[in-house]
């Protein structure tokens, strides 16, 4: 592919299709490609070659970009890559390099520093304030096939290459941590985990089909590995994997389907290597999936509310039944149900989303039974909180003031599962007039309280873990009781694991309980 000029862009292409992107060409590398080597001098002089840095155990983030392109400055002056730099780089743990890559073959040097020597159109200086190196180098960006500007390429050091959006230094530190990084003589690790399904509520039951890709980081070639596969600490199955995978060698390991039948934790454990050789490095021989208990919903009918970010076109949702039948859908159809990570290349289609805006549809079930609703986001960096404070939230028609369940900070997909049931009969008075909602479940930064309750009742809670050691305390109830409560409690401490929240009101107990995952 050879990169056209910014005159013939101006012309023929539009730029900033969401205000985030300039668009060039309909291409890009999948995800998981072999990256294209290449050699090149920086605009210092200094020799750079990509391979080399990866056979140094170096992680590689590559920014390609062009002086004259408005998203890339914006995103250029948030210091996202030279904030990661300073942490990463040489003067940090030492683990990455990043690079700033001039993608237009017409412009020069000059342009970088945005001097009057410029010979085509530069924003600013793009040097200043930045310490990692600049390769003027139109070739490379040609090598990697950018869709569009600006682009961050992640390249690990097995020299599988992935698209990053416009992340910040923390999100591109938690993707950088996904690359296999070879240390040791015997190391196997676990990567690309799936379970073949994105839901992690159990409504009445839920089948995966747990898999993974075993990678040999060691020095020696790895030809054993006994691996185990654990539900809620139960050892449901045991493989024995043979063969012979040199430095960096994949072999995808899949396990029989299960049926998981509530809340809890599936496990996956290479217990052992060669042999019985005991691991160099066991930090990457665990992975554990959390799931919880799908929500339940007293009445078939729903109130969705959609709030957009500043960009409404990327948002697309199905709500589907147990035979994966789609009941209703919404958002802009070009993004569709497999659409998450399409960066800048989604184009407004049918029911495309406006910014920033409030979306109320009420949901007609056909009656009892389990449900999903999938949320996807076509860049990958969901509806809160980058780039606007969008939201979902689903009501129970009976209650439309607190939700039942919410979200809106994901990647991708967000996939929820509930269920729709009939009301429990009890004679308890303060059961049938109080609702205790815990989301989202599971949580991972934070969870949410929410408490409805009778003006005069008098309560106190608490969140303990599997020990029951407690771990939070409600604030007392306003005097006088509202009747209506909001907590919003922080988990960045607390473990991976199973927590109860016990409320006491009046004479009577009630508990809920949730899952962190990590």
């Amino acid at each position: 592919m050879h990169i056209i000029s910014k005159t013939v862009l101006r012309d023929i292409l539009i730029c900033c299709l969401t205000a985030s992107v300039c668009m060039r060409l309909p291409a890009q590398l999948p995800a998981g490609s072999v990256a294209p080597d290449f050699m090149a001098q920086d605009i210092n002089g200094q020799s750079w070659h990509l391979y080399e840095l990866l056979e140094q155990d170096k992680i590689v983030l590559l920014e390609l970009s062009a002086t004259w392109c408005s998203p890339c400055w914006a995103y250029h002056n948030g210091h996202a890559l030279q904030e990661y730099y300073d942490a990463h780089g040489p003067d940090g743990d030492n683990s990455s390099r990043v690079f700033f890559v001039e993608g237009d073959p017409e412009t020069d040097v000059n342009c970088l520093f945005g001097s009057p020597g410029c010979n085509g159109s530069t924003i600013g200086n793009w040097v200043a304030g930045t310490s990692y190196p600049y390769l003027d180098n139109a070739a490379i960006a040609d090598s990697f096939q950018a869709s569009y500007y600006p682009t961050i390429y992640m390249i690990c050091p097995n020299k599988k290459v992935y698209q990053l959006g416009q992340l910040n230094a923390e999100q591109l530190w938690e993707k950088t941590s996904t690359c296999p990084v070879a240390s040791g003589a015997n190391n196997a690790g676990i990567f690309y985990h799936s379970v073949g399904t994105d839901i992690r509520e159990v409504c009445q039951t839920l089948k995966v089909e747990p898999s993974f890709t075993l990678i040999n980081l060691g020095s020696e070639a790895l030809h054993s590995a006994t691996i185990q596969l654990q539900w809620n600490n139960m050892v449901e199955q045991t493989l024995y994997w043979t063969g012979n995978l040199p430095l960096y060698g994949e072999s995808l390991v899949s396990f029989d389907s299960l049926i998981l039948d509530g809340e809890g934790m599936l496990k996956t454990t290479i217990s052992t290597i060669n042999d019985g050789m005991g691991d160099d490095d066991f930090s990457n021989n665990v992975h554990n999936e959390s799931f919880a208990t799908a929500s339940t919903f007293y009445a078939p009918t729903i109130i969705l509310k959609i709030k957009t970010d500043n960009y409404g076109l990327e948002t697309y949702w199905e709500l589907r039944d147990d035979q994966d039948n789609v009941l209703y859908m919404g958002g802009n159809k070009n993004v569709g149900p497999n659409g998450g990570g399409l960066f800048g290349n989604v184009m407004p289609g049918p029911g495309t989303y406006g910014n920033n805006t409030l979306i109320t549809k009420n949901l007609h079930l056909p009656g009892n039974g389990c449900y999903s609703i999938r949320f996807v986001d076509a860049y990958g960096d969901g509806m809160c909180c980058n780039y606007g404070n969008g939201y979902y939230k689903l009501y129970s028609i009976n209650n439309p003031t607190v939700p039942v369940i919410s979200g809106g900070e994901f990647a991708e997909v967000d996939h929820r599962g509930f269920t729709v049931a009939d009301p429990v009969a009890t004679n308890t008075p303060f059961e049938n007039s109080v609702r205790l909602d815990l989301y989202p479940n599971p949580a991972v930064e934070q969870i949410q309280i929410g408490l409805v309750a009778p003006r005069q009742a008098l309560y106190s809670g608490r969140i303990v873990d599997a020990l029951g050691q407690m771990m939070y305390q409600l604030p007392a109830p306003p005097s006088p009781n509202t009747g209506e409560q909001q907590w919003s409690v922080s988990l960045t401490d607390w473990a991976p694991g199973l927590y109860f929240l016990h409320l006491q009101i009046g004479d009577e107990h009630l508990c809920r309980k949730f899952v962190v995952g990590k």
